[in-house]
């Protein structure tokens, strides 16, 4: 039934996804609106430091990429559920499409990747910010 259930959810958002094909990109504006459904977990891979100055995008799981156990903070993300549509955002693009290999080759099956990120660019769109899509404070851990 999740398998059906799914490609449907993606397909009212506007976007085609091909499991264990490259990672599908997701405008900024799109994944807000599944997240805020609960049809999507957000993922920022970027580091404390760029949380900090920035904040985190409403709901977003801090994991940075570089961490060790990167994989296992984004499956704690989705209870274990590899099924489940996450989505990975970072400054500009570039991590994030490491970050979306790295979980398809872990097995998750629903990976989008956010390519115009926090900051935008010309090619890949405006970004998080500038489209006005809600931030939190990052607080980190022990403040």
């Amino acid at each position: 039934m999740k398998r059906l259930v799914i490609p449907a959810l993606l397909a009212a958002a506007g976007i085609s996804g091909n499991a264990g094909a490259d990672p599908t990109q997701i405008a900024a504006d799109a994944a807000w609106t599944m997240v805020q459904r609960g049809e999507l977990v957000l993922i920022d891979v970027r580091t404390p430091t760029e949380w900090a100055m920035t904040g985190l995008p409403r709901d977003a799981r801090p994991a940075t990429l570089q961490d060790s156990d990167f994989v296992d903070q984004a499956r704690g993300a989705v209870l274990g559920d590899l099924d489940y549509p996450v989505a990975v955002i970072c400054r500009s693009g570039n991590r994030s499409a490491m970050a979306a290999a790295a979980l398809e080759k872990a097995g998750f099956s629903h990976v989008f990747e956010i390519a115009e990120g926090m900051s935008g660019n010309e090619v890949k769109g405006q970004g998080w910010i500038k489209r006005g899509l809600p931030v939190d404070p990052f607080i980190p851990p022990g403040n």
